[in-house]
């Protein structure tokens, strides 16, 4: 029995996109954030996966060419009553009244 060009030429195009959704590079650029004494520089993380500060940042700088969202707790989580931020490319945040302790890149 033959296969359809039309199923073919479909099933050609959703293999190639999955294989591409696996390649992708991580986001080029860099993190900087501080506690305002220590500065921490964070090149190129990788997507998907969540980044810790180890401490709790005051200031975060997102010179990467992708947003990121800024968390409350060290594994891209938020205790109750406390809100994530976004943080667009090319933007920076700085409140001596917010403590973040992790960030997620936004895919």
């Amino acid at each position: 029995m033959a296969v359809p060009r039309s199923l073919t030429a479909l099933v050609g195009a959703a293999a190639l996109s999955l294989t591409l959704a696996g390649c992708s590079d991580p986001p080029i650029g860099t993190i900087t954030a501080t506690d305002g004494t220590t500065v921490q520089k964070l090149t190129s993380p990788l997507s998907g996966t969540c980044h810790g500060f180890g401490q709790g940042v005051t200031a975060v700088r997102n010179n990467l060419l992708a947003d990121v969202v800024l968390h409350h707790g060290p594994d891209c989580t938020d205790p109750q009553g406390a809100e994530t931020f976004y943080l667009a490319t090319n933007t920076s945040v700085e409140d001596a009244s917010e403590h973040w302790l992790s960030f997620s890149i936004v895919s």
